[in-house]
Order: structure tokens, then sequence, then C-alpha cells
């Protein structure tokens, strides 16, 4: 009788450790879900991470997706959406949502790639239109890197930039004025913001020694504050905010209830902005937002941008004229020439009277993209201002100084933190230009579609990457008075040492000629492409996977002479013999590619290994996650003979 006790609680405690992480996941997806829900991405996505760590699960790394990407933090959202769209279950969105980041991350080939596969999956689902829009832009992105603007110059602000987000730059009464999320100006601040786990907004004055918190305080709890925009000759600012909500406005929204962005404006010399400023006739916290409000030169047009219903599409840009009485007259939508379905922010006119706006709705890199509205024409329409102006990633709040030069702020990779202000000139006057070619170090033969990178010593912030042309070309705008390094990769090859030269000195425009001669990997040498994927029992060639092998027939073509072993592999699940004949025809599949790439089929071998050469642990009866058994379903290539 004692003996069966005993082995009742060894069965119950084994019982209970096995559920005990079930459990744990439980709580942890129901706190993240939570936190999500609320908007507090940095918190969620500590938990969503925990709970996967306890278990891989598709639904936990779409939230892990979303919320990296919420936050803008687009290498990780990379990370997390390759896993979405590459998984058996993968969902349109999450595909047409991975293009998206990869766009962000500047692989628009790739990108291109993930939206022709939307475009198969999606039956009609998504507008052939916007389809349309989503391939010129991967083309016109590639184009815009290979061929940058000559005239424009755009440097990081780093006296200004910190770790947090800074943007909205715009001269004022006492200096430069800009918002900030940043730490520095608002140690152990009351609340942090959810969203970002940064402080709240609040306003900043660079003057020409220091960074001074602009004293604004509304007094009813958290609050953004700011961006502002200015009219001297009214003696007025206006500034974007967010409040607590009345009481009466809590009666009436009810629980669920988003606190929308609001406008407001005060007089320049009143002594604190934030007291008795005055609400502006458009605010409606319960119902939409209302931002990004610019003041015409003379102060009678105020531009701003509302969600209000009526639009195009997420937030439009509006305009109101001041009436006699010195109110605002009716708003007026800017419409379909400028408003997309998409989202235009940040509106702004520079001191010749042209119009510019941020959007993500019109052809452009990725993200937000700034245009300036080109009114010579009979039907005005809109032109995307172009690289290196515009990058991949979000680029939005222009604001004017003098002639042709002014602040916009990005979150282009490399900067101090998260949105940064940089200064620009659209009128460069002296032309410094870098050209070169990609060559295979043995044949000295062109690679192409080779990725360079030219990078300004100490500012990775301004770093620019291109893919060599066909024919291995490249070429870059550069500044005066740099030091620069340049490499260049490409599959098939050793990583190359940068090499480093200078513009110093140089006082005339110019070209300079850089060449790279990359060395090709040596026979036997494997070369594992981690970017290969089939849909789960197919062998097709999908677009994405035609995107590694172009750059595996580039190394091919790259010398003549080479012959390779191009093998697939399975992972450990189901049958020897199946996964035998299915990696072969997987290897067939991309053999055969590369033959219709014009690669000589006698320079080919395919061969599958179903799961004999696991290259990790998850051998048969062995219990791995997702993401492990993943690293066995791959392709790898080696030099059988040169």
């Amino acid at each position: 009788m004692k003996f069966f006790d005993n082995k009742g609680y060894l069965i119950l405690g084994l019982w209970l450790l096995a559920i005990s992480p079930v459990h744990a996941q439980y709580s942890l997806l129901k706190s993240a879900d939570r936190e999500f829900n609320a908007f507090n991405f940095i918190t969620a996505i500590e938990l969503y991470q925990r709970a996967y760590d306890v278990k891989a699960d598709i639904n936990t790394a779409e939230r892990l997706a979303e919320s990296y990407y919420h936050i803008r933090n687009y290498r990780e959202a990379e990370v997390w959406y390759a896993r979405l769209a590459n998984h058996d279950e993968a969902k349109v969105d999450h595909i047409l949502q991975y293009g998206h980041v990869l766009r962000n991350n500047s692989k628009f080939r790739e990108a291109k790639a993930q939206y022709q596969r939307v475009e198969l999956k999606a039956e009609g689902i998504i507008p052939p239109e916007e389809l349309a829009v989503l391939y010129a832009s991967c083309d016109s992105a590639v184009v815009w890197l290979e061929n940058p603007i000559k005239a424009v110059e755009i440097k990081n602000q780093k006296k200004w930039n910190s770790a947090q987000a800074e943007f909205g730059a715009t001269k004022g009464p006492n200096g430069l004025y800009f918002a900030s999320d940043r730490f520095d100006g608002a140690s152990d601040p009351d609340v942090i913001y959810g969203w970002t786990g940064n402080p709240y907004l609040a306003m900043y004055v660079a003057g020409d020694d220091a960074v001074t918190k602009v004293d604004a305080k509304w007094g009813d709890g958290a609050n953004h504050f700011g961006p502002a925009t200015f009219s001297q000759q009214k003696n007025e600012v206006y500034f974007a905010v967010t409040r607590n909500l009345t009481r009466e406005e809590k009666r009436k929204a009810g629980k669920d209830v988003t606190v929308n962005i609001e406008i407001f404006s005060n007089s320049l010399d009143a002594a604190n902005w934030g007291e008795q400023a005055v609400p502006f006739r458009y605010n409606n916290i319960t119902e939409w937002s209302v931002g990004d409000p610019f003041l015409s030169l003379s102060g009678d047009t105020l531009y701003f941008t509302s969600d209000m219903p009526g639009g195009q599409g997420g937030t439009d840009i509006y305009y109101v004229i001041r009436n006699a009485d010195g109110g605002w007259g009716d708003a007026v939508n800017l419409g379909e020439g400028v408003n997309t379905s998409g989202d235009e922010r940040f509106p702004g006119i520079d001191e010749r009277g042209d119009f510019y706006f941020s959007s993500d709705g019109h052809l452009g890199m990725g993200g937000l993209d700034v245009y300036r509205l080109d009114k010579s024409r009979v039907t005005p329409r809109v032109a995307n201002l172009g690289f290196p102006f515009n990058s991949p990633y979000d680029d939005f709040s222009v604001r004017f100084d003098k002639e042709l030069e002014g602040y916009v702020a990005s979150n282009r990779s490399g900067g101090a933190g998260a949105d940064d202000i940089y200064w620009f000139n659209l009128n460069k006057i002296i032309q410094i230009d870098l050209e070169g070619g990609v060559y295979n170090a043995k044949t000295k033969l062109p690679v192409a579609g080779a990725q360079v990178t030219l990078t300004p010593v100490g500012d990775e912030a301004n770093a620019v990457v291109v893919n060599a042309g066909t024919d291995g070309k490249f070429k870059f705008n550069l500044a005066e008075n740099s030091d620069y390094t340049l490499t260049a990769e490409q599959t098939g090859f050793r990583p190359f040492v940068p090499m480093t030269f200078s513009t110093s000195g140089i006082d005339s425009s110019t070209t300079l000629t850089k060449d790279i001669h990359l060395s090709p990997v040596e026979v036997k040498e494997v070369v594992v492409l981690r970017n290969i994927y089939f849909d789960y029992d197919k062998a097709d060639i999908r677009p994405d996977a035609a995107l590694e092998l172009d750059k595996i027939a580039a190394f091919l073509q790259s010398d003549p002479n080479v012959r390779i072993e191009l093998s697939a592999h399975a992972d450990s699940r189901g049958s020897h013999d199946y996964n035998m004949k299915l990696t072969q025809r997987r290897a067939d599949s991309s053999v055969a590619y590369l033959v219709s790439k014009g690669i000589a089929a006698d320079r080919l071998v395919a061969k599958g290994y179903g799961f004999t050469k696991l290259a990790n642990h998850c051998a048969k009866g062995i219990e791995c996650t997702e993401e492990e058994h993943q690293w066995n379903r791959r392709v790898e290539f080696f030099v059988i003979e040169n």
C-alpha cells in the first residue's frame, strides 16, 4: 500500500512537471496579449519572447513580428516575419508584411520576390494597382540607389540626436525646436510611454551651445508635447499634444477609447505654452486625431493631418484658411493627387512656395518617403525626392531654414537611435563621384549583383548599400573632406577586407575609381544557403528562392571553369525514402533553374541527401523546435573542380 502511494505521488509529480511549462506559457501569453492590446509593445515583446522560448508557436511569432514592426525595429521584424512567411501555414498578410520589412532593410529585390509570392497566393485579394505600386517601388528604389541625386547632401546632426527619437526640427523664436522622447532633460520621468519604453514626447530647443527642454507642462499626467510650428507675423505657436480625457469625455467615449492627438495654440510670448492654450477647431479627442501642424509664412493658412472620416484612407493632409475674425475656416482635403489609401504626414512649404509632405502610399523606397508637389504641370503630381534624400526607412518632417537647405527626420539604418535629425542641402555645388566594379579575383570577370557598401569613417549612420549591375559596376555620390571605407560581398566569395580612401583636398568636381576583387571559395569549401525555401512538400522554385539562386549563377558566370555540386537537405521528420526523393527533386529543380539562366548542365551536379547530413542534434526521436528543424532544411553548394 505504501508502495502504491509513492508511485501515485511520482506519477502526480511527473504530470505536474509536464503541465507546468504549458501553464507558464499560457500565463505569459495572457499577460503579453494584455500589454499588446494596450499598445505597450516593449513589455509585450519581452513576454512574448519568454513564451516563445517555452514553446515555439506561430501565433506568438506573429505577435512578436507585429510588435517589432510597431516600434520600427525592422531588423528584428524581418527575422520574425521571415519565420511567418516561410512557414507551411503562411498567410498572405505575413508574406506581404515580410516584403515591406525587406524594403525597409534595403533588400528591394528580395522584397519584390515576396510581392510576387503574394500575387501568386492572393488570387485577386490584393488589388492589382496596389501590387503594381509595390513592384514599381522596388524597381525604382534600386535605380535610385544606383543613381543617387548628385546635388543632394544630407548629414546626421549628432550634436542634437540621442539614443531616442528627435524629429520636427524647425526654426523658432530662440533657436531650432524639435520633439524628442529622450531621457536627457526628462530624468526620472513619472510615466514611461509603453509603446516605446521611453518618456513621453517633449519639446526641446537647440541653441548655439546646448539643447534645453521647453518648460510647458500640462499638469494632467503624461502627455506628448510637440512638434510645433511658428508664425512670427502672428506671434503664434501651434503644436500637437495628447492629454488625459476629462470625466465627460470618458463618459461619452465609453471604456475602450484610444486617446487621439490634438492641436493647440498659444502666443509666442506666453510664459508657458501649455497653459491656457487654445484648442484647434477640428480637435475631437474621442473620435479622430489631428496633428503635424504647419503654418504658412503669412500665418493665414494652417496645414495639418487627420484620420477624420471622409478622407482617402489612413491619415490625410488638410488645410484651413484664417477668416477675417481670426478664426479658422472649413477644412479642405488636398485630394487624391496628394492623399492615398496609406498615410500622408508632415506637410511643409519651402521659401519658394513649393509644397512638401511624407507618404507611404505613393511610389517610394519604403516606409515614409518625402515628396514635392510638382505644380508646373497642367495636372499637378507628386515627385519623390529620390536617394540619398529618402531611404528605405521613414523620412519625414521636412522644414526649410533657408533656400534649398533645412532639416528632415529619419530612422534610417546607422543613426544615433530611433528618429534622428538630418541637415540637408538640395543644391550641392562640388560633385565628387565614385565609380568602380566588382570582379572575381581569379578570373577578373565581373561579379553581378554583389552587395557594395560605402561607409563614412566613424559615421555608420550614413552608410549606403547598392548592388553591382550585371557588368559588376557600381557608383556612389561622395561628400567633400571625408574618409570612407568600401566593401562588397556575394555568395560564393570570401569576405573582403574593406579598402579606405579620402576626398580630403579635392576642390573641384571629379570622379574617383575603385575596383573590388573578391576571392572565390576553394574546392570542397561548402557554402550554406539559408535563404532558399520551398513550400511544404513541394520542389517548385519560389520567387525568393530564385533570387538566391541568381547569386549562385553570378558566381558561376564569374568563373566559367568551375563545376559545383548543389545539394538539398531535409529535417529528420518523415521517412528516409520520402525525404531522399523530396530533396533530390528540390536539388534537381535548383539545377534546372540555373540551367535556365544560361549555366551549362555539365557544370552542375544535383544531389538530395534527405536527412543523412543533419546540421545539428535533431535526429529522429529527439524533440526539437521548428526553428531547429528549419536549420536542417537547407541548400548547399561546393566546388567539385576548377
